[in-house]
């Protein structure tokens, strides 16, 4: 089920019916929200689609309008995006196109002879009626209304400005549970994957991941500890595994604010080393070289001196876990199972959930994903098996094991053709449904009306 986002929005009409009361103080509240009430139903009989054996008006389309509305609207505004007029006439339009949809899967399901039983209209009935009076309560409460029952009107209003009445929640739930069982029966139609079929799927897919990870690594250091299914390994990987233990923060602290001061002067010194080349060019020569040069000089040594005092916090991070290294060294030499010791001292949730708790982590000389002192104490591993000595990054404190060598080139189809199956039945199906739902939806043969309502946000 779809999850509604109304509180932005009807919020803010909650609020205009708010403070709408203080001028309606000789009139009765009921009847003045009855009375908006019955003009918005007039404004929400307004037809936005014609199809053949039906219409689709403003009505059929607010509680999905709406719930898309304030989805965005909260995303927008905690990513800074813009949102104006033109995303609003793209989610209108949307929401007509969703209820054609629903009509042609209604068409379809009543063709096919899918309908839902009684125990299935029931559990929606009951669904909808606790989802409606949940969000009928917590509107109550930000009403001003005198009465309980005033307030409760104008919670209903609120809501039914933006289309969320039982009716309509109960109506779209059971229009999701047929299209659920319509596309069950769609699905059946797409036959199991040949091995003949699945053959050229792998080897496509070997051809793209190869290209893709030839340029993009830190992809496939990604994917890897994903549910992506990888088909062509990079050259120059292995796997391993760590212990990490996170210092307090005041020892952890300092050590990766010195790191943050040390790679803003690298920048810093990048910019000008770039400025420098300008200045220099024979052909267009932009600056003075000598101060370049000086500054350059500059961030060097500041760069060097903040180098400098890297040992003492790294100390200090090793100083604060001592005696929790000192037992995991303890146990090591004792031969205690290394993913035994990850479960009882780890704080990495990468270690103790899959896919990376079996797997571990792809790292290359190459890599650009990992910490760089992660990195580089891993590729220093000569031997599998090896386990590294406490090494302080930025995450805290790593042990690391060398797993495994990565071999390169393609991944055996048998090692994964049950994945590759699955995942190619499943992209198929989704490819018949969709063709299907466009050839259902242009069998109604719609006549849009767009501009005929204007949504008032």
């Amino acid at each position: 089920m779809r999850k509604f986002f109304l509180a932005p929005a009807a919020l803010l009409i909650a609020l205009a019916i708010m403070l709408s009361g203080c001028n309606l103080i000789s009139v009765d509240p009921i009847m003045q929200l009855n009375e908006d009430r019955a003009k918005l139903e007039r404004e929400y009989q307004t037809v936005l689609a014609e199809y053949d054996g039906g219409t689709v008006a403003v009505k059929d389309i607010l509680l999905e309008f709406y719930n898309e509305l304030s989805y965005y609207y909260q995303m927008s505004a905690s990513y800074g995006m813009g949102f104006g007029e033109e995303q609003v006439e793209s989610l209108k339009q949307s929401a007509v196109g969703y209820a054609l949809e629903r009509a042609a899967q209604s068409k379809e399901a009543e063709a096919r002879g899918i309908t839902l039983t009684e125990a299935e209209i029931a559990e929606i009935e009951t669904e909808a009626r606790e989802g409606y009076d949940g969000s009928l309560a917590g509107y109550a409460q930000q009403m001003d209304g005198k009465t309980e029952e005033v307030r409760s009107a104008q919670a209903a209003f609120a809501l039914y400005q933006e289309g969320y009445t039982y009716e309509s929640l109960s109506s779209y739930l059971m229009a999701q549970k047929i299209a659920e069982k319509l596309r069950a029966s769609t699905d059946a139609e797409v036959a199991e994957v040949t091995d003949e079929a699945l053959q050229a799927v792998y080897e496509q897919q070997v051809e793209d991941d190869e290209a893709y990870y030839a340029s993009y690594l830190d992809d496939f250091e990604s994917d890897m500890t994903g549910d992506t299914l990888v088909t062509w390994m990079p050259e120059g990987f292995r796997t391993v595994k760590h212990i990490l233990v996170i210092p307090e923060a005041s020892a952890l602290d300092p050590y990766k604010e010195k790191l943050s001061q040390i790679e803003s002067f690298e920048a810093e010194l990048s910019s000008l080393n770039d400025d420098l080349a300008a200045a220099t060019d024979d052909d267009e020569a932009v600056g003075d070289p000598e101060a370049i040069r000086a500054q350059i000089a500059g961030v060097e040594a500041s760069i060097a001196d903040a180098k400098a005092e890297l040992p003492a916090l790294e100390a200090a991070c090793l100083a604060n876990v001592r005696q929790k290294l000192d037992d995991i060294q303890e146990k090591l030499d004792g031969g205690e199972d290394f993913m035994a010791l990850i479960d009882e001292y780890g704080e990495d949730p990468g270690m103790k959930n899959e896919p990376t708790r079996t797997r571990g982590y792809y790292v290359s000389a190459l890599s650009t994903t990992w910490d760089p002192a992660f990195k580089n104490a891993a590729m220093l591993l000569e031997n599998v098996g090896d386990v590294s000595k406490p090494v302080v990054g930025k995450s805290g404190v790593h042990i690391i094991r060398y797993e495994s060598d990565v071999a390169p080139g393609a991944v055996p189809l048998d090692q994964i053709r049950e994945a590759l199956k699955e995942e190619t039945l499943e992209k198929q199906r989704e490819e018949h449904y969709t063709a299907k739902l466009a050839e259902w939806v242009e069998a109604l043969h719609p006549v849009y009306h767009y501009d005929a309502w204007t949504p008032n946000v």
